[in-house]
């Protein structure tokens, strides 16, 4: 089993909703991964108020969650149900297998 991991800290949610999840996703399943590991930043476990004061790793990761969550191109190449939350920091999904892969690394 392989991961591909991907750090998101320093996108902005806006990056997310423009297609950018769609391609970091599209490109690890060409690699072949069976898992994709999204690095998003800590959440609302840090010890602070929620509504992620002065950061936006909170509403980068619940960006990240709600797109995986509802778009419907993304299916093509990932196991719907398999969104694991169980880190605040970060979110992984396990990617449908790719018989044939085309790609060795992210280029974005």
């Amino acid at each position: 089993m392989s991961t591909a991991e991907f750090d998101l800290r320093g996108y902005f949610p806006g990056d997310i909703y423009g297609g950018l999840l769609s391609r970091i996703v599209r490109q690890a399943w060409e690699m072949g991964a069976s898992e994709l590991v999204l690095i998003h930043g800590h959440g609302r476990s840090r010890g602070i108020v929620p509504y992620f004061v002065n950061t936006n790793t909170g509403l980068l990761g619940l960006a990240v969650r709600r797109t995986l969550k509802n778009a419907l191109e993304l299916r093509q190449w990932i196991f719907h149900s398999t969104i694991n939350r169980g880190n605040a920091g970060l979110t992984s999904i396990r990617l449908k297998p790719n018989p044939e892969p085309s790609r060795t690394e992210f280029e974005l």
